[in-house]
């Protein structure tokens, strides 16, 4: 791969050079008026690669005059002979001549673009033309297309235009090498993907053959293949062209960074870290953009980058399950390990976020291997294992803010177990030797480090604390939802536990909370349950204690901690060799069938989303010249982009929009205010006083509604508050409303 790598961009650098040395340059001639009707001196010029509104926006410096108008003229390479239609879309007028003679007329102002197209006869070889373009008010759009008669139309490429007339076999040649080059470029790109990843192969052959030397490989084999059918399942939700996972990274948001290089002042609501990994997840792509092969804010591209990231937090559920079941090993034995990375992988917003690009899993990987490193440091106090431990803490904490509380305390038991083995060594000053000990310093250092390195504090530090100022501000104290008084935190104590029991369902749940009890009455196990309680405390005491409130995404941690021991419970319980252990086998298997029927309701429910069955309803009836109206973000409603669709939030917007069509969330209906403007809305599209008329109500129905105690958000009726899990946006009840006077 190697050889292939360096002979592909030999290839690359030598077509390269020669595009360089090519006296035929591309695009066209582009001459840019403040005016629409091609008079008074031009305000610009220069070549452009290809006619198209992403061209006139950057030939305005992003903000074109209200009217304006422009030409554009140049040769276009004709390679077979024959008819050709030539085809123009805009929203005013435009033409284009070809030797001299029109051949599209698309005349005419107003205000949404319309196509005009015209047959010419072409002979093979280069041909003069001249566009032009008025741009009257509104909005603007210009397409140019061709195609051979009979063929689909298709934007004119760059490779068939110049600015200057040239000899037909120049051309040729000019445009071969433009092809030649662009083909290197795919090829370069495309082998080294492929090094890399065969790079990466041998570190994950080492773990599978890790987990051999454990001879846990086949049971391991069989939990991760069932995770990964869970959270695979639905990983296609609101694809292509939506996105209903709220608090989704997308790969806008990525590419904004990208384009500011992540300084010059950039910040956003989360940390930096898995801005970089989805950035060198997307790196063959962004390369061949700055090259330029493509286009990703095409939604065909931009619908690849959201599957890239959503497979990045797969591929982290998949190393989480891995990092649980060796902190299991290390502490409890190694079927306590499997057990509980088969019962934290079946934790419902586990399952969920498994196959979302949310932040959640991967601060949890993170979380989860650096839990590995610190009961490993605690064993044997290894530098690598504390520095380890240090290392992949501040990486969580760049992944997500909020994991900075699970480290609170757990630095003071790696400093407490070095102090005991000074005070048995029968060194002096055994307090300070631990404060001050090599592997402590090692590790500060190397977290601090990567802190400063991750956050970019040299480069970005207005960003930083623009950050910072951000998650502290008062938007995040609008989520508040209890008081800061004993009540309130007792209330807020209650609805966390009721959270984490209804993230697995009550017999998971209670093996769990067993588990932990028991490992705090047995001598054995009481100091590992007390180092794996720390970060359970710290975080709750520094995290949900301080904001007063929680949410069933918050508690991953907390339910990862406690899968170790409900681990251990199962390891205990199905180790007894007596005549009972085939009932407690049966009664491990039910625990394990139902939690996973649990868990598997995600799916079942994403597979199913009540916005497939309205997306169908809608494009048996909606016209192309009907509007939908709707309320609240896209992200809550089927794909309406696919319809002509206008967010109208208040009475008046809707008698002046007049809608044909009117689509509600009824869930999310639910919270919104009655006094406020929409509220007021929606009171009047559902009682009818506005002139609209209820025609369809749909919500997908339970898919098991035999199974006792599924997950309330799932299938629930959604009246519950405080609203503590984004998985009752899944398959919620739709209204659609139709104008009936």
């Amino acid at each position: 791969m190697k050889k292939a790598v360096a002979v592909t961009t030999l290839l690359v650098a030598l077509f390269a050079i020669g595009d360089r040395l090519d006296p035929v340059r591309t695009g066209l001639n582009g001459t840019y008026y403040a005016n629409p009707s091609w008079s008074d001196p031009p305000s610009s010029s220069g070549r452009d690669p290809q006619p198209s509104n992403e061209r006139l926006r950057e030939a305005w410096h992003g903000a074109p005059p209200p009217q304006f108008s422009v030409t554009w003229a140049g040769s276009f390479l004709v390679m077979r002979g024959g008819p050709y239609t030539l085809a123009t879309i805009s929203d005013d007028a435009s033409s284009v001549y070809v030797d001299g003679q029109i051949v599209v007329d698309n005349a005419g102002r107003r205000e949404l673009p319309r196509g005009a197209t015209g047959l010419v006869t072409l002979t093979r070889g280069v041909h003069a033309i001249y566009i032009r373009y008025a741009q009257e008010g509104g909005p603007f759009h210009f397409e140019l297309l061709w195609a051979r008669a009979g063929e689909p139309l298709e934007p004119m490429p760059a490779w068939a235009l110049t600015p200057r007339r040239v000899s037909v076999w120049v051309f040729v040649l000019s445009a071969a090498l433009r092809q030649s080059l662009a083909a290197a470029e795919w090829l370069w790109v495309g082998t080294i993907l492929i090094w890399t990843m065969s790079a990466a192969w041998p570190w994950l052959r080492s773990v599978k053959d890790w987990l051999e030397r454990e001879q846990v490989w086949p049971a391991m084999r069989w939990i991760l293949a069932t995770s990964m059918v869970l959270n695979l399942a639905g990983i296609w939700w609101g694809w292509p062209g939506g996105h209903w996972a709220p608090d989704e990274l997308s790969p806008a948001e990525i590419m904004d960074g990208v384009a500011l290089r992540f300084a010059h002042g950039w910040f956003d609501r989360y940390p930096p870290f898995h801005f970089y990994v989805l950035t060198v997840a997307f790196g063959p792509l962004l390369l061949l953009e700055w090259l330029g092969r493509l286009d990703l804010s095409a939604p065909a591209w931009y619908d690849l980058l959201a599957l890239i990231s959503r497979l990045v937090s797969l591929a982290a559920a998949t190393g989480t399950l891995i990092a649980i079941y060796a902190c299991g090993a290390a502490t409890f034995g190694k079927r306590a390990g499997l057990y509980a990375a088969a019962a934290f992988a079946l934790v419902t917003p586990f399952i969920y976020y498994a196959k979302t690009a949310n932040l959640d899993v991967p601060y949890v990987f993170w979380f989860a291997l650096s839990l590995m490193f610190f009961v490993r440091a605690l064993d044997r106090l290894a530098y690598r294992d504390v520095v380890g431990f240090a290392v992949c803490g501040v990486i969580a904490i760049c992944t997500k803010d909020q994991a900075y509380a699970l480290y609170l305390l757990t630095p003071f038991a790696i400093v407490h177990r070095i102090w005991r083995v000074n005070r048995t060594d029968g060194r002096r000053h055994a307090f300070a030797r631990a404060l001050f000990d090599p592997r402590l310093r090692w590790a500060a250092a190397a977290a601090a480090g990567l802190f400063v390195c991750a956050h970019d504090l040299f480069f970005n530090l207005p960003g930083f604390w623009n950050h910072v100022l951000l998650i502290i501000g008062p938007v995040t104290a609008s989520y508040r939802e209890f008081e800061p008084s004993l009540a309130g935190r007792i209330g807020l104590l209650r609805l966390t536990v009721n959270i984490v029991r209804q993230a697995w369902g009550w017999p998971m749940f209670l093996v769990s909370a067993a588990g932990f009890v028991l490992a705090l009455m047995r001598p054995v196990d009481r100091r590992v349950a007390v180092w794996l309680a720390l970060p359970v405390v710290s975080y709750y005491a520094g995290f949900v204690n301080v904001v007063l409130y929680n949410y069933d995404r918050f508690m991953l941690p907390v339910c990862l901690v406690l899968s170790l021991f409900a681990g251990r419970l199962f390891e205990r319980w199905l180790s007894r060799d007596d005549r009972g252990r085939p009932w407690r086998a049966a009664a491990a298997g039910l625990v394990f069938a139902y939690t996973m029927l649990y868990g598997a309701t995600v799916d079942l429910v994403m597979l199913r989303d009540s916005r497939y069955a309205v997306e169908r309803w809608l494009a048996d009836r909606v016209g192309p010249a009907d509007l939908v109206g709707f309320v609240f973000p896209l992200q809550y409603y089927p794909r309406l982009e696919r319809f002509n669709h206008a967010e109208i939030t208040s009475v008046k917007q809707l008698k002046e929009g007049q809608p044909a069509y009117y689509v509600l969330n009824a869930d999310y209906a639910r919270a919104e205010p009655p006094d406020s403007e929409a509220g007021r809305l929606i009171a009047g599209l559902q009682n009818g006083d506005l002139g609209y008329s209820l025609v369809f109500r749909y919500r997908q129905p339970s898919p098991s509604p035999w199974a006792p105690g599924a997950p309330p958000d799932l299938v629930g009726d959604r009246n519950e508050r405080p609203i503590t899990s984004v998985l009752r946006h899944i398959n919620p009840w739709y209204e659609v409303f139709i104008k009936s006077r």
